[in-house]
């Protein structure tokens, strides 16, 4: 049986731990910052990462999180615009 060892990176939320879950699957990627630019690339990701350098998921919705994403301009909340992915 033939077997390799491969070293990746995956998303870890600074605050809570969580990593980054997208419909089961945990993205693993070849570099940190391959991880960091995938999940923060633009406003309407999920993932944060702020001014002083934390990387904050978008996994749950406590006061700490709430607050790094604004910090980093962006708005969670009831107010926030919802995306909802189906399936065909």
């Amino acid at each position: 049986m033939a077997t390799r060892l491969v070293t990746c990176y995956v998303a870890v939320c600074d605050l809570c731990g969580g990593t980054g879950d997208i419909d089961g699957v945990i993205p693993h990627f070849d570099t940190p910052e391959e991880v960091v630019d995938c999940l923060t690339a633009d406003d309407y990701a999920g993932w944060t990462l702020t001014p002083d350098g934390v990387l904050v998921c978008d996994g749950r919705t406590d006061a700490a999180h709430e607050d790094a994403h604004a910090a980093a301009g962006k708005r969670m909340g009831p107010d926030a615009m919802t995306i909802t992915f189906t399936h065909a």
